[in-house]
């Protein structure tokens, strides 16, 4: 999930905390080894290309055998679930990430905080309710649970009444570290800076990127958890697009309101029905509008649909007016600098022109199509020893921990079936 936002509008501040805690990230490795980069307070730090040097030094010196029991291409939040658990279920297992390290999405969701799951989850909140049952199961949110407790993870409720969960320490970062200790201990490679290119038999062809060479893994098992658009020919595949990222709007001053926030109930509108509709933060931009309650909006919203917006959605209409009366005005109700600039107005609306800042949506639709999977195992059905999790499945939902779920959850059921079908073939 490549950037998940707690806040309305936060996508620099997330993208900051994910560079900040990668920074964490490798000084306490560094320190832990007695690194010669190892700085203290007040020292001067390593420049990026540094850093970036190092990394790569450090995915060169990871040494991957000629075969492996499971191969995971893509060491994001799938594919580190997926790699844990086949090898702790026996199976030799190496993972080939085209990032410097692995698991570094994992620290832009929520916001640098990442919303873990959710205590509710529900079927019907994602795209293909169906197939998240007959995967998931009753238990989607209580397995997922089970495994981070199995990792060391301390998680917390975001707040009291609320089902959203996340790590105690509120950092995504202490999500990815028990997760890649864990994947040690159980024996995963994790090898980075391997870009998978191909699959051909039994074999995942991959480039190094600190060399520029051209390889290959024998495996026999495969689990595709990429979020780099990779799949095999011969898959159907719906093309991929940004999902959960502002929208564009047209119809309102947006220049004069960039910057400003209200809570308000959101209504999308296609040829007068309705859509969608959800109460949340909603913050203006130049282009249109963002926040959590937009992202969602994002997963339906079309060209041309109306957005209606109920700036004040604890007052009935004749409240309202009773109390803009008695005031001479709505800034006793409303930010006085949006009243300001759109009157004394309640309800007001605009017409979707498109997404904005897809650079950093949090997930993507398509993706290889549900169907041709067994829910079971999550293997391809006319592909043995060809398994999936997370991203690169057709599967999506709404914000607040249901897309990370899903990667938790396919990436345990992927990860132990490949591990069984490698045994089964040995």
């Amino acid at each position: 999930m490549r950037y998940g936002h707690h806040r309305a509008g936060a996508s620099r501040e997330s993208a900051s905390r994910c560079r900040q805690d990668d920074r964490d990230r490798r000084r306490l490795l560094r320190r832990r080894r007695g690194h010669p980069l190892a700085v203290g307070k007040g020292a001067k730090r390593p420049s990026r290309a540094r850093m970036r040097g190092q990394l790569l030094d450090e995915a060169a010196r990871a040494t991957l055998p000629s075969a492996v029991d499971v191969c995971v291409c893509g060491g994001g939040a799938a594919g580190l679930v997926a790699a844990i658990s086949a090898a702790e279920a026996g199976a030799s297992t190496a993972v080939l990430e085209r990032d410097f390290s692995c698991g570094r999405s994992i620290l832009a969701t929520g916001g640098g905080r990442c919303n873990l799951t959710r205590l509710d989850l529900d079927a019907r909140a994602y795209n293909d309710p169906a197939f998240i049952d007959a995967v998931c199961g009753p238990l989607f949110s209580t397995d997922v649970l089970g495994f981070f407790d199995a990792c060391g993870l301390a998680t917390s409720f975001e707040s009291e009444g609320d089902t959203r969960i996340y790590p105690l320490s509120d950092r995504a970062s202490s999500v990815r570290e028990v997760l890649l200790g864990r994947a040690r201990r159980a024996g995963v490679i994790l090898a980075c800076a391997r870009e998978v290119g191909g699959i051909g038999g039994d074999s995942v062809l991959f480039r190094e990127l600190f060399s520029d060479g051209e390889h290959s893994l024998r495996a026999k098992a495969i689990v595709l958890a990429g979020r780099d658009g990779f799949v095999p020919a011969g898959l159907d595949a719906v093309p991929f697009s940004p999902l959960l990222c502002p929208v564009a709007c047209e119809g309102l001053p947006f220049d004069e309101l960039d910057g400003r926030r209200v809570h308000a109930r959101v209504t999308l509108l296609r040829d007068g029905k309705t859509v969608l509709d959800e109460y949340g933060e909603v913050l203006f931009r130049s282009y249109g509008l963002s926040g959590i309650v937009i992202f969602n909006l994002s997963r339906f919203a079309r060209r041309g649909d109306t957005v209606e917006l109920d700036l004040a959605p604890g007052l009935d209409d004749s409240s309202f007016a009773k109390l803009v009366s008695s005031a001479g005005n709505a800034a006793g109700i409303v930010d006085p600098v949006i009243v300001d600039v759109l009157g004394d107005e309640k309800h007001v609306s605009c017409t979707v022109s498109g997404l904005a800042q897809t650079e950093h949506a949090q997930v993507r639709r398509g993706g290889l199509v549900t169907g041709q999977f067994d829910p079971a195992t999550l293997m391809v059905r006319d592909r043995p020893g060809l398994f999936a999790a997370g991203e690169v499945i057709d599967i999506d939902g709404p914000c607040g921990g249901y897309n990370l779920s899903w990667a938790w959850r396919s990436g345990q059921i992927a990860g132990t079936a490949a591990a069984a079908y490698a045994k089964a073939g040995a």
